[in-house]
């Protein structure tokens, strides 16, 4: 037989140490194993005060355990002040909406549908857990008033409860994370804030002296926003860390006019070659090394006033615009050091971040409407008995998926969730449950499953599936004291749960489906409304920093659409940011100017907004309107002749 029909001899080798490996990623991590019990035992402590109160839907106050639920005591903390607002103004609202439209159905769920999709796109604007408060003000109506539907006279005794079921969960988890194994932000700060800065600086060398374009930099600005955040919890955790919280926060928003201003500083760069000691910052910046950044940060200053002395001497307008922008960046090194340096004093303030683009909070609150409308229709249609419970999910669901960057994924996973949800609490509650009679006994059934789940949700992927599926979990078998066993009543609540999670899905996937390329459409438009603002003579902020911070999360949630939108739209944003900060330093000259030099200014700064959409008509307008400045600049003298120079070199640095 010839090798041509011959069987190879060499098989494939056989992946012994696979399997290994795989046992390995299961392997939890200490930290995500001290979360995941520390969460467990807050949820079974919840319980057991509940139980000992004997409130009416003890279950409550242990989903509220898991929704607090963060690896951070601060975030705990915050996000547990925030649920408590967020019921507490959804309560009244039920309340009020009960007791002036109890007895119209149709009225009661179209005024509820307009309050939760206000209330959706109120959270699509906002950040952190006040966007939570908002989502939570929203479908707590839901939850406390359609309960009421056949008795509104038990609507405050309903909220009431939850009320209180709330504050027990919320006091389980502080009281748990705070003892058992506690992990501050503050502890994680220091460390975080000196790796991002090595990452940033690091990047920054790399493509300021080589040949390469700059990237979107997409991982480093996630980076900082998970700093900023990080800040924020550590600033909640007590007042001593304080300082610490403000100065994290400080270095991120440096950090990030960094990676903002790249594009610009490349340019000047080349235009100001003398300026190259300013590189050398850098290194030290990243290694955290105060005094030689001090004496590198020196030499730069020094090197960076001269060359602009000589440039305005010699009336040439690009080096005059480069000195400025290295100079900007030298400060935002400055700021980074001295954030970082505990012996200083701060004296930088960061103002409120904008909000999110109006546009995507009103498509959020359409979804949102959508998705309630046809489960209002769905249990109005058919009278089904479990369809408040239908009703109350969907609104639930749709809330809490408007603000996220991926709902239409998060949407299989919660439908993933309220399956196996549903697969896991019916032998639990018709089988275990009734054998035991001592909270022991409920703890050891309940546990093993929310510890998994704990577990499941600090896993890539398996996130949003473990965050809710446990909740589904307890609102299905709802322990309660005595139990009762329904059967027909908990396969109707599953349907219902279920059928919640196929609205949701149909909603972002056939129906109104998330159009990423239409997201950073609108991100892009809040950049470019943020410029002509500024362009229309609208008085301009304390400082170009100021205005920079608040546009720092529109960045972030940008370059957080990743493959749906494409790199070009960051470097976009970019751009539009490079002519804002162009026009609040333009602005602050015209006052020192003559007025028909003001008037000058003004009308150059009015048409470099209207085409701010359109760069490469920019570039030429700024260029030419450079060129009349510099003309302008050499029949004046003294400070009058200054201010025309650092206008046309505004002009200039635009025309790029």
């Amino acid at each position: 037989m010839g090798t041509a029909g011959a069987l190879p001899l060499a098989f494939p080798p056989v992946p012994l140490a696979f399997p290994i490996r795989s046992i390995a990623t299961l392997v939890p991590s200490r930290g995500a194993l001290g979360h995941a019990v520390r969460t467990t035992m807050a949820a079974l402590l919840a319980l057991h005060l509940a139980y000992a109160l004997q409130l009416e839907s003890p279950q409550t106050a242990a989903v509220t355990v898991l929704i607090v639920s963060h690896p951070m005591s601060g975030a705990v903390i915050a996000k547990s002040v925030w649920r408590i607002a967020g019921t507490l103004v959804g309560a009244a609202a039920a309340l009020a909406l009960m007791a002036g439209f109890g007895q119209s159905p149709e009225a009661f769920l179209l005024l509820y549908s307009l309050w939760l999709a206000g209330c959706v796109a109120l959270a699509t604007r906002l950040r952190r857990f006040r966007s939570y408060a908002a989502v939570l003000a929203g479908y707590t109506l839901a939850l406390v008033a359609l309960g009421a539907v056949d008795d509104p006279l038990r609507t405050f005794d309903i909220a009431a409860a939850r009320v209180a079921a709330i504050v027990v969960g919320v006091l389980a988890k502080m009281t748990v994370s705070g003892i058992v194994w506690p992990v501050t932000a503050a502890q994680r700060l220091d460390s975080r804030v000196g790796r991002v800065t090595a990452a940033v600086t690091g990047a920054l060398a790399r493509d300021l002296t080589g040949a390469v374009a700059p990237g979107p930099y997409r991982d480093l600005l996630a980076e900082l926003q998970g700093l900023d955040d990080l800040a924020t919890y550590a600033a909640v955790e007590s007042v001593a860390f304080r300082r610490q919280a403000d100065g994290a926060r400080i270095a991120a928003a440096a950090l990030f006019g960094l990676l903002a201003r790249v594009d610009a500083a490349r340019r000047a760069l080349a235009v100001l070659p003398a300026a190259g000691p300013l590189l050398a910052c850098l290194t030290p910046l990243g290694a955290g090394d105060g005094p030689a950044f001090r004496v590198a940060a020196a030499a730069a200053r020094r090197r960076l006033r001269a060359a602009l002395r000589l440039a305005r001497r010699a009336a040439n307008p690009a080096s005059i615009a480069a000195a400025h922008q290295l100079g900007e960046m030298l400060d935002l090194m400055v700021q980074v050091a001295v954030a970082r340096d505990p012996t200083r004093r701060l004296s930088f303030t960061l103002p409120e971040p904008a909000d999110g683009p109006l546009g995507s909070a009103i498509i959020a609150a359409l979804r949102t409407l959508i998705s309630v409308g046809l489960a209002a229709g769905f249990w109005v249609a058919t009278e089904w008995p479990a369809g408040t419970i239908m009703v109350s999910w969907t609104s639930a669901f749709g809330a809490l998926l408007a603000s996220r960057a991926n709902p239409e994924q998060v949407s299989v996973q919660v439908f993933r969730a309220a399956v196996w949800a549903g697969l896991l609490a019916l032998p639990i509650t018709f089988l275990a449950l009734p054998a035991l009679s001592e909270f022991w006994g409920l703890s050891l059934v309940l546990a093993p499953v929310i510890l998994v789940a704990a577990l499941m949700s600090q896993r890539p992927g398996r996130g949003d599936f473990g965050a809710f599926m446990p909740l589904l979990f307890l609102t299905l078998v709802a322990p309660t004291n005595p139990m009762s066993y329904d059967l027909q009543g908990f396969l109707n609540a599953f349907a219902a749960i279920v059928l919640a999670a196929v609205w949701i899905l149909l909603t972002y996937r056939l129906i109104l489906p998330v159009d990423g390329r239409g997201e950073v459409r609108r991100l892009l438009g809040s950049f470019t409304a943020s410029v002509r603002t500024l362009a229309g003579g609208a008085a301009p902020p304390a400082d170009i920093a100021a205005w920079e911070y608040r546009h720092h999360h529109r960045l972030a949630r940008l370059a957080a659409w990743g493959g749906r939108g494409d790199d070009r739209a960051l470097a976009t944003a970019r751009a539009r940011m490079d002519v804002g900060r162009a026009l609040i330093a333009m602005r602050a000259l015209l006052p020192a100017l003559a007025p028909q030099d003001r008037r000058r200014g003004d009308a150059v700064m009015r048409a470099l907004g209207r085409l701010v959409e359109e760069p490469a008509r920019l570039a030429a307008f700024a260029r030419r309107a450079g060129r009349r400045l510099e003309v302008a600049a050499a029949d004046a003298d003294g400070t009058r002749r200054h201010g025309l120079l650092d206008l046309a070199a505004w002009c200039r640095q635009l025309a790029g």
